[in-house]
C-alpha cells in the first residue's frame, strides 16, 4: 500500500491521471498565492535609502570607573533621525576588561524594564555571554579603549603594545533606534577578514560583499544569507618582513542583521537589539598575535567549546529523501557490503513518516517491527541508524477525528506552541505535512514536551542520533496561513514535489559533455523537451505580488513585519515573511516576546531542546544532534550539515570555504552532502568528492528524490575511490578523535586554513583549494571535472617545513610558493605528511568498531631537523562523564621515540608497528623499554628502503596494550 502526497489544484489531467492510478487518496494542493508576500527594495539596493551617517550621533558624559572598566551615559547629541526607527536618546556605555585578551563594549538604552528587556539585551539563559574574569583592569589588558565626543561619541581599539589600531569608529557616528543600529568601523587598505558564518562564499570575504543574517530555508545561495547566524570575523594583517597580526570582533546580537564590507570600512546594522561587542586580542604569551589563538580565544571564551562526538560518528554516513521502504534501506545496507565500502550509519530522511508527520512511522512502508528489527541488524554488526526531525508539527484535522494526532495534542494541553498575535491561538503555517505550528522554545514545557516525545518515538525506532530540519523554522507560506482553513488539512506545500509528473531534474554536473558525451545529449534532450511542455502548459497559477515602499518609522510604533530597514534576505521579494514564522507571531513566556527577536535563535533552540532530550534518553551517552539552522554557540550542541547543496563542482569547491568557517567558529562536527544534493551527479564529480568528504569531519552522502542514486556503489571509480579515501580516514580516526578533543577543551580547530598554520605567508592569505586536517596533514582535491592532475602548494618549503607523501611517505621536492602539479587519477587524492608530526594510526576495518579494535602503529615523519611529536587521546568513545581518560605525547629526538602517558583508560590492542620517514638510514641495531622494563627485541624487525624505516613485530612486548606503559624506543647509528 503505498500513498503519495500530490496536488489536484491547476495541475493537468495527466497529473491527476496519474495521481488516481497510483495512490489512495488524494491531497489537494495549496495555491501558490498562500505563499505571496509583498516585494520589497533591500536597502542597500535602494538609492533614495536614508544615509544613517547623517544622523546626530551620541555624547558622553558622567563616566565612571568600575573594578573592571567603566561605564557612562550617551546622549542623544542633536535632533531624532528617524532613519530606520525611532531614536533613543539615552543609552549607558559599559566597557569591561574582562581578561587580559578580550575588552567588552556595550551600548543599550539607559531605561529598560522586564517588558522590553529582550528586545534590547539578550539573555545570557539563552546564549552564553562572556563575564569578567574578576582580576583584569585595563592596566592589564592586551587592549585599550579611547574614546572622544569630537564632535561626536567616537571610539578605537588598540593594542596596549604597540599602539595598534584594530577597531574605531572615528569619523563615523553611532545610530541607536528601536528597529536599526549601525556601527561603522575604519579598516587597513585591502583588509583581510575570514568569518561570518553562514555563508557560501570565497574564504576571504573581500571588501565588497554584504553578510546578510537572517536564517532561511534557502538552499545552498552563493553569496546570500542562509542558515546559520555567527555575527563574528577574524582579521589577518601581514607585513613585509615583519610577523602578522591577528584579532576578532564577536558582535552578540541575534536580530536580523547585515555587516557590509566595503573598500575602507566595515559597517554593522542590526533590526534591534544592542550593541554588545567582544574584541580579541589573539596575542600568545610572547606579545605575537595569530589567527589560531584569535579563533581559541572566540571559541572559549565566547561561545564556548563544541561538544564531544561520539567516536562512531566518525565513520560514513548515507542517507536519501527517496529511501521509499525498508527493503530499500537493506539492499543498501547490503550495496555497500557487497562492494566492501564501509557503511557506519543509516540515515531516514521524511519517507520514514506517515504523511511527514514528526515522531509517526508509516505503517505501510516503515511499521514499526520491521524497522526496530532492521536497526537492530545494523546494531548487531556495529552500525546506526539516525532519523530526521523536522522543526514543525502537523496540526491535525478537527473535523476529522481520523486525522488526530496524538504528539499535537499532548503540546497544544501544555499550550507549548508559538501564537498567532491576530487571533491569539497558535500560529499555523504550512511544511510538508500540511498546516503546522512550531514548539515555543522560551518555556519549560515545550522542552519537556520534546523530551517527551524523543523518548516515546524512541521506543518504535532506536536511533542512535537525531537529525533535526527546517529549523530557520521553515514555512511554506506567509503569515498563519492555517487560521480558518484546519478542515481542509492535510494539505500538499504550494508547489510542485521532485517526483512530481514534468518535474524531472536533468541538472548534471559541469563536464559531462566530455566525460559523457552519449548521456549528456540524451539528457539535453530530455530537458528540452520537459521545458517546451512546461512553456506551454501552466501545472500551477502563479502567485500575484504587489510591492511594496520603505515603511516609515512612526513614533511609539515598531512595523516587526515589515522594518524600516529591508535586509536583503535572499527570499524571492525580500520579504521577512517569506519561508518562515513571521517576525509579529508571539512566545508565550511573561512579555510574549515576538519571533522579530528570536528568529535566528530557533534552531540554536530546538537542537539544545534536542541535546537535552537525548541526554534523558541515553544518560551519561554523549548526544548525536546535527542541526540546519545555528547560531554562534550551537558548537555545543550540536554537528551540522552545509544544507541542500547541489551537484556541481563550484558547490563542491566552496564546502571547502564553508567548513572553514565553522572550524573557526566552535562548531568543528561539519560536513557536507558529498556528492550534492539537488541534480544527478556522476561518477567524476561524485569520486572527488566522495575522495575530498572523507577529510571533512562529519561524513555523509545525501541526494534529493527524482534524481539518479549516488550511493558510493553505484559506479566502480567511485567505488575504488572511495574505498581509498576511506582507508586513509579510517587509519586517521584516532587522530580526528584527538583533534576533536582538543577542540573540546580549548578550542582549537579541526581542519585548518593553510593560513593559520603559516600565518607569515601572505600568498596563503585567501587560499582554499587545499586545506589541512589538524596541523599534520595537507589535503590537496581535485576540484574541476576531467582532469587527471591537482595543483598545490607546499608552505614552509624553503623554510625549514618538508613535506612526505601519504601513499609513498617519500619526500616532496618543490620550491618556495612553486604551484606543483601532482597526479590525480580519478580513484587518487593527495594528502601529504608535514615533517615534524608524529601519527597514531590503526588499521583500517569495515566499521569505527571493528578499527578501533585493531593493533596501533606510528607515523614518524621527521622534520629537518629529525625531530617529531605528536599525541594520541583515548577515552570510552561515547560517555559524557569519563570514568577514565588517557593522554599520550609522543616524541622523537635524537634518533629516540619515546611517550609520556597520562591517565588510566585501558586500550586493549597492542602496538605493532612503526614507521620512520626521513631516516638518515638503516640503524645498527635498537633498544626498547616500556615502563622501565627491557624488552627483548630479537625478533623485532628493521628495514629500510627509499629513506623510510620499518621497525616491525613490536606486538610481543605491548600485549596488555599499547599505551599502558611509557616507552623508549632508541635506534643506534
Amino acid at each position: 500500500m503505498f500513498t503519495k502526497l500530490a496536488g489536484v489544484a491547476g495541475l493537468l489531467v495527466s497529473l491527476a491521471a496519474a495521481q488516481a492510478s497510483t495512490t489512495q487518496r488524494v491531497i489537494p494542493t495549496l495555491s501558490p498565492q498562500v505563499d505571496a508576500a509583498p516585494s520589497l527594495t533591500p536597502t542597500v539596493y535602494d538609492p533614495v535609502a536614508p544615509n544613517a551617517q547623517q544622523c546626530p550621533g551620541y555624547t558622553a558624559s558622567n563616566p565612571q570607573n568600575t573594578s573592571s572598566g567603566f561605564t557612562a551615559d550617551l546622549t542623544l547629541a542633536g535632533a531624532h533621525c528617524q532613519a530606520y526607527g525611532n531614536d533613543i536618546n539615552d543609552l549607558t556605555l559599559e566597557v569591561q576588561y574582562q581578561s587580559k585578551d578580550r575588552l567588552n563594549v556595550k551600548i543599550y538604552p539607559k531605561h529598560i524594564t522586564p517588558e522590553n528587556s529582550t528586545q534590547y539585551i539578550l539573555p545570557s539563559s539563552l546564549v552564553m555571554q562572556p563575564e569578567w574574569d574578576g582580576k583584569t583592569t585595563a592596566g592589564d589588558s592586551d587592549l585599550a579603549l579611547t574614546w572622544t565626543n569630537e564632535p561626536t561619541f567616537q571610539f578605537k581599539i588598540t593594542r596596549s603594545s604597540n599602539g595598534e589600531e584594530l577597531f574605531s569608529t572615528y569619523g563615523h557616528v553611532i545610530v541607536y533606534e528601536d528597529q536599526f543600529l549601525e556601527l561603522v568601523t575604519n579598516m587597513v587598505e585591502n583588509y583581510n577578514v575570514y568569518g561570518l558564518a553562514e555563508n557560501i562564499h570565497d574564504w576571504r570575504l573581500g571588501n565588497n560583499y554584504t553578510q546578510t543574517f537572517w536564517a532561511t530555508d534557502s538552499g545552498n545561495t552563493v553569496d546570500g544569507n542562509v542558515y546559520g547566524t555567527f555575527p563574528w570575523y577574524q582579521e589577518t594583517r601581514y607585513t613585509a618582513g615583519g610577523n602578522t597580526t591577528s584579532h576578532g570582533v564577536y558582535g552578540r546580537n541575534a536580530l536580523g542583521q547585515e555587516w557590509l564590507l566595503r573598500e575602507n570600512n566595515i559597517t554593522y546594522r542590526t533590526l534591534g537589539g544592542s550593541f554588545d561587542l567582544y574584541f580579541l586580542s589573539g596575542q600568545n604569551a610572547d606579545g605575537s598575535s595569530s589567527a589560531l589563538t584569535t579563533i581559541q580565544q572566540f571559541t572559549q571564551d565566547c561561545v564556548g567549546v563544541p561538544a564531544m562526538q561520539q567516536y562512531w560518528t566518525f565513520g560514513f554516513h548515507q542517507c536519501r529523501w527517496g529511501y521509499e521502504n525498508i527493503s530499500v534501506l537493506q539492499s543498501v545496507v547490503a550495496g555497500y557490503r557487497g562492494a566492501n565500502i564501509p557503511l557506519e550509519c543509516m540515515w531516514n530522511d521524511i519517507d520514514i513518516y506517515d504523511l511527514y508527520r514528526d515522531f509517526i512511522n508509516d505503517p505501510n512502508t516503515y511499521p514499526s517491527p520491521e524497522l526496530q528489527a532492521f536497526i537492530a541488524s545494523l546494531h548487531a554488526n556495529g552500525q546506526h541508524y539516525v532519523p530526521i526531525v523536522d522543526s514543525n508539527v502537523y496540526h491535525p484535522n478537527p473535523d476529522n477525528a481520523s486525522d488526530a494526532y496524538a504528539p499535537y495534542e499532548r503540546g497544544a494541553a501544555l499550550g507549548t506552541f508559538i501564537r498567532d498575535p491576530t487571533t491569539g491561538d497558535f500560529y499555523i503555517g504550512d511544511n510538508w505535512p500540511g498546516f503546522s505550528v512550531w514548539a515555543d522554545w522560551l518555556v519549560q514545557s515545550s522542552r519537556d514536551w520534546w523530551t517527551s516525545e524523543l523518548a516515546r518515538w524512541y521506543n518504535d525506532t532506536s536511533f542512535d542520533g537525531i537529525w533535526i530540519d527546517l529549523s530557520e523554522p521553515s514555512s511554506f507560506c506567509v503569515g498563519s496561513c492555517g487560521n480558518g482553513r484546519l478542515n481542509e488539512n492535510p494539505v500538499h506545500p504550494p508547489f510542485l514535489l521532485p517526483n512530481d509528473p514534468y518535474q524531472a531534474n536533468y541538472n548534471y554536473p559541469e563536464g559531462l559533455n566530455v566525460s559523457n558525451a552519449t548521456e549528456a545529449a540524451s539528457v539535453t534532450s530530455a530537458a528540452a523537451s520537459q521545458a517546451s511542455y512546461l512553456a506551454s502548459h501552466t501545472l500551477l497559477p502563479v502567485p500575484v505580488t504587489t510591492t511594496q515602499g520603505r515603511t516609515e518609522p512612526t513614533p511609539g510604533v515598531k512595523n516587526l513585519n515589515f522594518p524600516p530597514y529591508v535586509l536583503n534576505a535572499v527570499q524571492a521579494g525580500h520579504s521577512l515573511l517569506k519561508g518562515t514564522v513571521a517576525p509579529n507571531a508571539t512566545h508565550n513566556d511573561a512579555y510574549n516576546t515576538t519571533e522579530y527577536y528570536m528568529h535566528n535563535l530557533f534552531g540554536y533552540q530546538i537542537s539544545n531542546a534536542t541535546y537535552q532530550a537525548l541526554l534523558a534518553v541515553f544518560p551519561n551517552k554523549r548526544p548525536f544532534t546535527v542541526g540546519r539552522s545555528t547560531f554562534a554557540g550551537s558548537g555545543r550542541f550540536t554537528a551540522h550539515w552545509g544544507g541542500d547543496n547541489t551537484s556541481t563542482w563550484g558547490s563542491m569547491f566552496l564546502s571547502i570555504s564553508q567548513a572553514l568557517t565553522f572550524m573557526m567558529s566552535g562548531l568543528p562536527m561539519f560536513g557536507a552532502d558529498t556528492c550534492g544534493f539537488s541534480g544527478n551527479t556522476d561518477n567524476d564529480l561524485c569520486s572527488r568528492w566522495m575522495s575530498l568528504s572523507a577529510f571533512f569531519s562529519f561524513y555523509r552522502n545525501h541526494n534529493v528524490k527524482a534524481t539518479i542514486s549516488q550511493e558510493a556503489y553505484r559506479w566502480s571509480s567511485v567505488a575504488e575511490a572511495s574505498r581509498r579515501a576511506m582507508s586513509v580516514r579510517y587509519s586517521l580516526l584516532t587522530y580526528m578523535y584527538t583533534l576533536f578533543y582538543y577542540a573540546h577543551t580549548q578550542g582549537d580547530t579541526v581542519m585548518r586554513a593553510l593560513a593559520w598554520e603559516f600565518p607569515n605567508d601572505a600568498s596563503l592569505a585567501g587560499t582554499y583549494t587545499q586545506f589541512m586536517l589538524g596541523p599534520s596533514l595537507l589535503i590537496t582535491p581535485v576540484l574541476v571535472p576531467n582532469v587527471e592532475s591537482a595543483n598545490g602548494v607546499f608552505p614552509g618549503i624553503g623554510e625549514g617545513t618538508n613535506w612526505y607523501d601519504w601513499y609513498t611517505l617519500q619526500p616532496v621536492v618543490a620550491q618556495a610558493h612553486e604551484n606543483v602539479t601532482l597526479s590525480a587519477p580519478i580513484t587518487h587524492i593527495n594528502v601529504h605528511v608535514r615533517g615534524g608530526a608524529i601519527l597514531p594510526l590503526q588499521a583500517p576495518a569495515y566499521t569505527t568498531a571493528e578499527t578501533r579494535a585493531n593493533p596501533y602503529s606510528l607515523l614518524v615523519a621527521l622534520d629537518e631537523s629529525g625531530q617529531a611529536s605528536g599525541s594520541l587521546y583515548l577515552d570510552d568513545g561515547e560517555s559524557l562523564v569519563q570514568e577514565a581518560t588517557k593522554l599520550v605525547q609522543f616524541s622523537y629526538t635524537n634518533n629516540c621515540l619515546s611517550t609520556t602517558i597520562n591517565g588510566t583508560y585501558h586500550a586493549a590492542p597492542p602496538l605493532a608497528n612503526v614507521t620512520v620517514a626521513g631516516a638518515p638510514s638503516l640503524p645498527k641495531g635498537m633498544s626498547l623499554t616500556i615502563a622501565g622494563q627491557p624488552c627483548e627485541v630479537s625478533k623485532v624487525a628493521l628495514d629500510y628502503s627509499g629513506g623510510v624505516l620499518y621497525v616491525s613485530g613490536i606486538e610481543p612486548s605491548t600485549p596488555g596494550g599499547a599505551w599502558e606503559g611509557e616507552m623508549r624506543m632508541e635506534f643506534s647509528y
